[in-house]
Order: structure tokens, then C-alpha cells, then sequence
């Protein structure tokens, strides 16, 4: 929209950042840093905030080799187009990586590749590799390193987030409070944006710039089949990646580009389990092997009933070789997989509680295979060719049609019980967006930089083609460095916009309602009885859990109360009610992990291991 006489600006600030994940708090604390006031600004409420940067593997790539680095990043492409400019600042900041680790996040950074015997992520036997691609010439260039030895557990996530934090007398921050508009003078400077701040519509200016860092649109059903075309995708990061940066791009006359690159992230031609309508799907978990749901007498089928992948082979973080090429998997609509009784029996065994659920929430079953197939509308007789063709290719060790693994292959029988679970084609980030230049400005649709308006992140990422293990938190360190800089440079007012704004971007006393303020919430204060002590931790994947542990004269365990926490809907509440009814019940916080919910887990036992090491120390 094009700023008038009847717009009022409600708050002005230097920088506006839309989007709370890896790429908007890394722009957010470095405008902060060249001196600028900055609002950041999240549709999710608080807790969830983090994109996808909150729920990934906190790996981020780096390259000790930036000549051979080039000859390898130009083969993911896979000859597609990458402009210049953007090339030499993703290469160039690969390259710096382990500098920016230690000097912007202060930490030492685990660089896989220093630490052969100790390496969570490899990708050969000898463990010489970590490149995701190392069939590729010059792969060995290719290094991925986190903040500490581990991974899913959003240790990354939380640096950023601290940081931010670090900079509340700069960075304000707005929690449940999406951007609807962008704000342009005539010639398409952007000058501010319309942000739904408490169910109203406020006019928030931005003297030098605003950085759209809003994520992908993994779980935008439309935007899934207008980009990427296929029918639907479901999503196994954040549901908050629902495509508004689109939008907003498309307003201010962006040129957009990687529409159709996205990545998955499953088992079983990258199929998830299936979740309950506003759940985030499942994949694969880190920490379990779940051979049994690609061993044995169990198969995939798509639409049709018929077996349409190789049900043994795991993607590439998402892309599988398809004569010749690495492609995104094919997305059936209905996919299910198939087993008969004592494959069911080996399933049940699996101790995880996304396959406990599947089994007993959404397993459709039948006692033959006429029935099973009216039940999950296939043709009879299609299912029927479909178990004994298989059954052929097990009893000769040979699968002519996808070549699984003769190990893996067990005949079917469908004299018994027969099942089939209803599976999901995942999705893990899209790539698609509003192009940028290597500046981070994003363009219009003659290449020309919009005015004031930069990009970092997911949406409107880097990647060209094939995903690079590393590359999508690096982009958003990488470019929300050089965005958040850049949106910091102090711009002339030429239309004089902001001539009779407010003025508190140079901290005159201005009066302001409450909606306006900052949501940043300080650290949880609670009050401390006798033999009461308070817990932190931030290891889960939700922001600070706080617990306050009550304990008798001997140290045993009475009670513990959880504060203040933000875990996640799915599993991490599941761990929040659960754990301290076990603890107290145990008289130890060291007790099992629940099944899923590992990270959650792990912050409740530190929180609770936090007030009773304060008990000791106080005896």
C-alpha cells in the first residue's frame, strides 16, 4: 500500500524485522548493534516463536575450502541458474563461519569433521565426510558444526534467542502480532508495515528499513499447490510458516524465485506418520532406528493400491536419485503402508510414542485383502497383484521393480489379519520467496533493489536445487548479518513520511498505550518459601522452563511445580505433565526421557537438577 496524508504512524521505529526465527533475530540483534531502534515482530505467540530454526537438526555448514567449496555448491544447482553476487556472499560466509560462531554467538563451534570419533552426523562408514552429496567433486570441502556436541535439541535457537534478549533496551519484540502490509512512498520505498498488533491494525513506521525474514509456506495448503504443485505437503517444522512473506513481497513488487525447491524429511520415500488436524506431523526420530517399517512383510502403495518406491532407501534430506538427477519424492495423495499380522507384531514393539499413537489411533485393519482394499478405496484386484508380486520378489531375493534390499524382503501373508496405516508426504522447508541480491535486498521483477526492503532465511533462501545439509541456518546467519546491517544504514526521508511521526527512535519521553510495548518478558519471579528452590533450563524446544521444587528436611522430593514453560502441543506438554509426577514418585530427577519428547525431557530434568543442587548447597 502507498503511504498518504490518512496514514497516522502509531510507532516509529529505525528497523522492522518481521519474523522471530534464526534469520529475524540475527538481523534484529545486528541493526541493534549499528546503533538502530528495532521492532521484531512474530505471528506466533510466545514460546513458539523460532521458525523452523527452533524444530532443525542446529546444524549449520561451513567450509574450510571456499575455492573447492564453489565447484561443489555449483553441482547442487544441478546447472541451474545462481546469480554471482549471492554465490560469493554465501561462499564468503561459509568460509568465515567458525569466526562468527566464536565472535557474534560466543560460543567455540563443534566442527564435525575436528572430531572423527565424536560425530553425531555422518554420511560414509569411515566417517571422513560430513558433505551431504559426497559423490560430488570437491565434497570434502563441505563442513557442517553446531554450538555443542548435539543435535535436535535447539541449542542454536537458544543462542539467537539470548542475544536478542542480550538487547531489550534496543530490540522490542512483539509476540502473536502478524505484519498485513507493507508501506510504500511512491517510487516503492518501503517506509513501514501494517502489523495486526491485538486484533488492531497498527501503522508502524520504519526510518531505514525492513527485513522480511518470515519463513517458508510449508504449511500453506494453497501456496503448496500453486508453487510447488502438489496436492498437499504436510509439515514437520513449525505451523507457523504459512507464506505471509509471500504475500507481502508480492505487494511491494517483488520478483520471486526457488518456488518449486523445497525439502522433506521421513521414512519410507520421506512419508510421515499421521497427526490430528493442527498437529505438527512426524518423522523419523534422530534417536530410534525404526527398521521394522521398511523390513519385512510391509510395503508402501500409492493412490492406486500399486508399491511406488523403494521403501528401504532414505532420502538426502529430502531428494532421492532418480535416473541420474537427485529429485524431491514423489507425493502420493492417500499413500499407505501395508503389512500383514506378524509384521504388525514387530511394529507394535517399536517403544516410541509416534508409533504407539499410529498403531492405535489411525491402523485400519482387515481379514482379507478384498476387505482391506474397499477400505482404503483401491481396486481388489489391484492390491491382490500388487502382495503377490511382491511376495515373488521375496521369495526370489530379487525386487525387479524398486530393487529393495533382499534382506529387508519377507513374504506377505495374507491368509491372516492384514493392515494398512495411512501415511502423509512431509515437508521440512520450502525455499521459495521474494528474490534477493547479495546485499540482501530483494529485487523487483527487473532486478532493480526495492528500496529499504531486505531478506533473510527460509523464505527466499539460497538454495537453488538440492538442499545442502547446513546451508538453511547458515543462510540465516549469513544473510541476517548482512540484512540486518544494511536495514540499519541511516536513509533520507525524502517524501518526508515521518515528518510529523513520534519521536522515539531518539528516546524522547513519548506517552504510548500498553498494546505498543514491548512483549520480551523478563525472567519468571516467583516467591520462595522454606525448603523451596527454583530450577531453569532452556534445553527444551520451547523458551525458559522454570520449576520450583519443594523439598523435606532430608532432601526427598515433595513436590514440583512447573511456572512458566512453552513447549510444544504434540509431545513436550506430554513430558511437562508427566516427568515431575515421576520424579517425585522416584525421589530423583534422573529418570527416563518420554518416549518423543526427548528435548523436553532433557529441560525438565536440568530444571529440576538446577533446585536441588541449590537445596544442597543451602543444607
Amino acid at each position: 500500500m502507498i503511504f498518504d496524508k490518512s496514514i497516522k504512524w502509531d510507532k516509529v521505529y529505525d528497523v522492522v524485522v518481521l519474523g522471530f526465527g534464526g534469520a529475524g533475530a540475527s538481523a534484529a540483534r545486528f541493526a541493534a548493534d549499528k546503533g538502530a531502534k528495532v521492532l521484531l515482530v512474530d505471528k506466533a505467540p510466545e514460546g513458539h516463536e523460532g521458525g523452523n530454526t527452533r524444530y532443525s537438526g542446529q546444524n549449520v555448514g561451513y567450509t574450510p575450502d571456499p575455492v573447492k567449496f564453489r565447484t561443489y555448491y555449483k553441482q547442487l544447482a544441478q546447472g541451474f541458474h545462481i546469480d554471482k553476487d549471492v554465490e560469493d556472499t554465501v561462499i564468503n560466509g561459509l568460509a568465515n563461519m567458525k569466526d562468527y560462531f566464536t565472535k557474534y554467538l560466543g560460543v567455540k563451534p563443534f566442527v564435525f569433521g575436528e572430531h572423527p570419533e565424536d560425530n553425531p552426523l555422518t554420511h560414509t562408514a569411515d566417517n571422513q565426510t560430513t558433505a551431504t552429496h559426497p559423490e560430488f567433486t570437491d565434497s570434502s570441502s563441505s563442513e557442517l558444526m553446531t554450538v555443542h556436541n548435539g543435535m535436535f535439541d535447539s541449542a542454536l535457537w537458544t543462542v539467537l534467542r539470548e542475544l536478542v534478549i542480550d538487547r531489550v533496551d534496543n530490540i522490542d519484540v512483539w509476540y502473536d502480532s502478524p505484519a498485513v502490509h507493507i508501506i510504500q512512498a511512491p517510487d516503492k520505498t518501503v517506509v513501514g508495515v501494517q502489523i495486526n498488533r491485538k486484533g488492531k491494525i497498527r501503522n508502524i513506521g520504519a526510518r531505514n528499513g525492513v527485513v522480511l525474514s518470515t519463513g517458508g509456506f510449508s504449511n500453506s495448503k494453497i501456496k503448496i499447490q500453486d508453487f510447488i504443485g502438489e496436492h498437499h505437503l504436510a509439515p514437520v517444522g513449525t505451523l507457523y510458516n504459512t507464506g505471509d512473506g509471500i504475500d507481502l513481497a508480492i505487494e511491494a513488487g517483488a520478483r520471486l524465485w526457488h518456488m518449486t525447491t523445497y525439502n522433506s524429511a521421513g521414512i519410507v520415500g520421506d512419508l510421515t506418520l499421521p497427526v490430528k488436524e493442527g498437529e505438527r506431523s512426524i518423522f523419523q526420530p534422530a534417536d530410534i532406528d525404526a527398521k521394522e517399517m521398511y523390513t519385512g512383510s510391509i510395503f508402501a502403495v500409492s493412490d492406486d493400491g500399486t508399491r511406488y518406491c523403494r521403501e528401504d532407501i532414505f532420502s538426502i534430506e529430502g531428494w532421492f536419485y532418480n535416473h541420474g538427477q537427485w529429485r524431491t519424492p514423489q507425493a502420493p495423495i492417500k499413500p499407505y503402508v501395508i503389512f500383514d499380522q506378524k509384521q504388525y507384531e514387530q511394529l507394535a514393539k517399536i517403544d516410541h510414542m509416534p508409533y504407539q499413537r499410529a498403531l492405535k489411533n489411525f491402523l485400519i485393519s482387515a481379514d482379507s485383502v478384498d476387505e482391506l482394499a474397499k477400505k482404503i478405496a483401491v481396486d481388489p484386484e489391484t492390491l491382490t497383484a500388487t502382495i503377490d508380486t511382491f511376495n515373488s520378489y521375496a521369495e526370489s531375493g530379487n525386487d525387479l521393480d524398486f530393487h529393495r534390499a533382499t534382506a529387508t524382503l519377507a513374504r506377505f501373508d495374507a491368509t491372516d489379519t492384514i493392515y494398512a496405516l495411512p501415511m502423509v508426504q512431509s515437508v521440512a522447508q520450502t525455499h521459495g520467496g521474494p528474490k534477493r541480491n547479495g546485499q540482501a535486498e530483494i529485487m523487483d521483477p527487473f532486478n532493480k533493489a526495492i528500496p529499504h526492503l531486505y531478506g533473510a532465511g527460509e523464505l527466499g533462501g539460497n538454495i537453488v536445487r538440492i538442499y545442502q545439509g547446513g546451508e538453511n541456518l547458515a543462510d540465516c546467519l549469513i544473510f541476517g548479518k548482512v540484512a540486518g546491517e544494511n536495514a540499519a544504514e541511516e536513509k533520507a526521508d525524502k517524501y518526508g513520511v515521518f515528518s510529523s511521526a513520534p519521536d522515539v527512535t531518539s528516546g524522547a519521553s513519548v506517552k504510548e498505550d500498553a498494546d505498543l510495548l514491548s512483549d520480551m518478558k523478563k525472567k519468571c519471579r516467583v516467591k520462595l518459601d522454606k525448603n523451596q528452590y527454583l530450577g531453569t533450563s532452556s534445553a527444551g524446544m520451547g523458551n525458559e522452563i522454570v520449576v520450583r521444587v519443594t523439598v523435606d528436611d532430608d532432601q526427598n522430593i515433595k513436590n514440583i511445580e512447573v511456572l512458566q514453560e512453552s513447549e510444544s502441543e504434540d509431545y513436550g506438554k506430554r513430558a511437562i505433565k508427566a516427568l515431575p509426577k515421576i520424579m517425585i514418585e522416584k525421589n530423583t530427577y534422573d529418570v527416563d526421557a518420554v518416549s518423543g519428547a526427548s528435548s523436553s525431557s532433557r529441560a525438565m530434568r536440568e530444571a529440576v537438577k538446577m533446585a536441588l543442587d541449590s537445596a544442597k548447597e543451602k543444607k
